[in-house]
């Protein structure tokens, strides 16, 4: 097992924890945020106190990104909120990246192609301290430009926005899938990968 539903639920509840104060009262909320949040309700019955008893991570991404929505309805004093569920906005993007270089080894191939050797390195050592980071104008060239104006769209945040969230996400998702550095195995991640992308594609299904 790799440490990718523990990142995500971490993001998540930093969104949460930010936007947990904001009503979506407005059913008309689009996008992505407001397809998830609708669907939150059918999961397990329509209460709030029952994501919880759905466990973990569903009614987390359930609940954060439905609130994603609401949280674009108000211009005042909801930076954080705003920044912190974007992060959970790109996180599929940046997952089916990964498994668009045919999984986790050919990403990190990319990524060390593309001049990131030392940041992915440090990335997918076990050793302790904060990971390199690496500038939202670095992703740019990783990513698909459609696909990033797709979710700066669905979000209603500029695309610059969306890049320095990928930026901040990557780093976080790559020390995730390699919990034991090297040698974590790569079936395995890419199997977290494939779970954590089916969940949220089921959201977006339904």
């Amino acid at each position: 097992m790799t440490n990718l539903s523990n990142i995500v639920e971490i993001l998540a509840k930093q969104a949460l924890g930010g936007a947990n104060n904001q009503q979506d009262t407005n059913s008309g909320v689009g996008g992505l945020g407001g397809i998830l949040g609708s669907v939150l309700g059918q999961l397990g019955g329509a209460t709030n106190q029952q994501s919880n008893a759905q466990g973990g991570l569903g009614g987390i991404l359930g609940s954060v990104l439905g609130q994603l929505g609401a949280g674009q309805q108000s211009t005042a004093g909801v930076g954080g909120s705003k920044a912190s569920s974007l992060l959970i906005a790109v996180l599929p993007l940046v997952l089916a990246w990964i498994q668009k270089q045919g999984g986790l080894q050919g990403a990190l191939d990319k990524l060390r192609g593309q001049g990131f050797s030392s940041q992915v390195d440090d990335w997918v050592s076990t050793g302790e301290g904060d990971n390199l980071a690496v500038n939202p104008q670095q992703v740019q060239s990783l990513f698909d430009d459609q696909e990033v104006e797709q979710v700066a769209q669905e979000t209603q945040m500029p695309k610059q926005d969306v890049y320095s969230a990928i930026s901040s996400v990557l780093p976080q998702i790559i020390d995730a899938l390699t919990p034991q550095g090297e040698q974590t195995s790569k079936t395995e991640a890419n199997a977290d990968i494939q779970q954590v992308l089916g969940l949220v594609s089921g959201f977006l299904k339904k």
